[in-house]
């Protein structure tokens, strides 16, 4: 005889190329339509977060390393079904070095370049004590120039209504509303768990952190820089963590500039994309059927 596990609180998920994933604590399922209409979805279960991982900050820096490689996989994957090809799974080794990729590109472009960029400033007006809100002042603006010019791309619109699509879905789970898509025309596209907010959350937890150490030399900046990413990471995870929990008050206006930037990656989706968000959180919410 079946026995059902207590549903999750909350789900996660990501956009994917003409889909979406979601994610739950025992597993994540990918939904993706491909050219001829159909809606094709793959399940897998997740490692579950244990140990030193259950701790605030350390939790936060395991999960992204996690959600990464779930989210980079489901990308590969998508793009296949996507473009009509017949589906594989991603070699670990071939996830890897896309993530690292991806990465080593988001540091130098968010992380270094600020940093030189300011350290030049600061040796022209020779005002080294502002040199962390110069830094912080600078990576918000290539953030939001860097979101705005993508969303210039045919194929990132795209992506950015299932974005919307997926927040919806997840919002109407969470409130309990039935899973239809007549439920999610009232939802808005934002949500307070996005790694949209995420992106946002580190710049401005990252710019008090540099401020904190004060001036330093620039290779000693480049290199601090890097050796604070998980600390800020896992900061962020906490700060994005609380914020979700805020329903009104001062804490809730904290996270309105997380929430108006979401205004920069989601669209309104049409009914067909949110068909696909809903059958991406009905397959995820399945894994957690027992036998």
């Amino acid at each position: 005889m079946s026995s059902v596990r207590s549903l999750p609180p909350t789900l996660g998920g990501q956009a994917v190329v003409e889909g979406v994933m979601i994610r739950g604590p025992r597993g994540a399922a990918v939904c993706v339509r491909n050219p001829d209409g159909e809606i094709i979805c793959e399940t897998h279960p997740v490692r579950s977060i244990s140990g030193l991982s259950r701790f605030p900050v350390v939790r936060g820096i395991a999960a992204l390393g996690d959600t990464m490689g779930q989210g980079m996989r489901a990308m590969i994957w998508s793009a296949q079904v996507a473009t009509g090809q017949e589906p594989e799974q991603p070699s670990d080794s071939s996830v890897r070095a896309t993530t690292a990729l991806s990465l080593g590109f988001a540091s130098a472009f968010f992380l270094l370049v600020p940093a030189l960029a300011s350290r030049r400033i600061e040796r022209r007006v020779k005002q080294r004590r502002f040199g962390g809100l110069l830094e912080g002042l600078a990576r918000i603006g290539m953030l939001v120039g860097y979101l705005r010019a993508i969303g210039r791309v045919p194929q990132a619109q795209r992506l950015f209504q299932y974005h919307g699509a997926e927040h919806r879905a997840i919002q109407a789970y969470e409130a309990g509303d039935p899973l239809e898509v007549e439920e999610l025309h009232k939802y808005p596209n934002a949500h307070v768990r996005c790694g949209t907010s995420f992106l946002l959350t580190t710049t401005v937890i990252s710019s008090v952190v540099y401020a904190a150490i004060g001036a330093q030399s620039l290779a000693g900046r480049m290199v601090s820089r890097i050796l604070l990413m998980p600390l800020i990471a896992g900061l962020s995870y906490e700060a994005i963590r609380l914020g979700s929990t805020a329903s009104g008050g001062p804490l809730s206006l904290i996270f309105r500039p997380n929430m108006a930037l979401q205004s920069l990656t989601t669209s309104d989706p049409d009914e067909a994309q949110m068909e696909v968000a809903l059958a991406a959180v009905k397959a995820a919410l399945a894994l957690h059927q027992e036998a």
